[in-house]
C-alpha cells in the first residue's frame, strides 16, 4: 500500500469535507466517504485531524474567514469548494503547531487550482493574505 503525502492528504480532506458540506455524517457515512476518497491507501493522523477539526469548528472557522473577506462579501457567497479549502487552511493556521504560513497558503492556492480555477486560486490567496499574521507578510 502507498502512503499519502501531506498534499494528497489535503486533497483528500477537500474531497471528504466537500462531500460532508450539507450535513455532518455519522460514523458509518464517514467511513464510506473515507473509503471512496482514500481507498486502500495509508494516511497519517494528519488527514482525520484536518477533517474532524474542520467539522468540529466549522462555525468558528466561517466567522474567522468572514472577518477577512473584502467589504461586501459574506461567507455564504463563497463557492463551496473554495470555502472548504479556506476552512482547511485557517484550521491549519490555528493548530497548536501549525505549518508555516507560506506553506499553508501555497497548499491552499494549489488546491484551489486543482479543484476549481486560477481565478478561484487568486480569491483564496487574497483571503488568506488578509488572514496573514503581521510577521508573515
Amino acid at each position: 500500500m502507498t502512503q499519502l503525502s501531506r498534499h494528497e492528504e489535503r486533497q483528500a480532506a477537500v474531497q471528504i469535507l466537500f462531500a460532508c458540506a450539507n450535513k455532518t455524517p455519522d460514523e458509518a457515512e464517514m467511513d464510506l466517504v473515507y473509503d471512496l476518497v482514500v481507498g486502500d491507501q495509508d494516511y497519517h493522523a494528519f488527514l482525520p485531524q484536518l477533517v474532524n477539526g474542520v467539522l468540529a469548528r466549522k462555525a468558528q472557522l466561517d466567522a474567522d474567514i468572514a472577518k477577512h473577506l473584502a467589504l461586501g462579501w459574506k461567507v455564504d457567497r463563497i463557492a463551496r469548494v473554495n470555502l472548504v479549502i479556506l476552512r482547511i487552511a485557517v484550521y491549519e493556521l490555528q493548530m497548536p503547531e501549525p505549518a508555516p504560513y507560506k506553506v499553508v497558503v501555497d497548499e491552499a492556492v494549489e488546491l484551489a487550482k486543482e479543484f476549481a480555477s486560477q481565478q478561484d486560486a487568486q480569491f483564496v490567496n487574497g483571503v488568506l493574505k488578509n488572514y496573514a499574521p503581521v510577521d508573515a507578510q
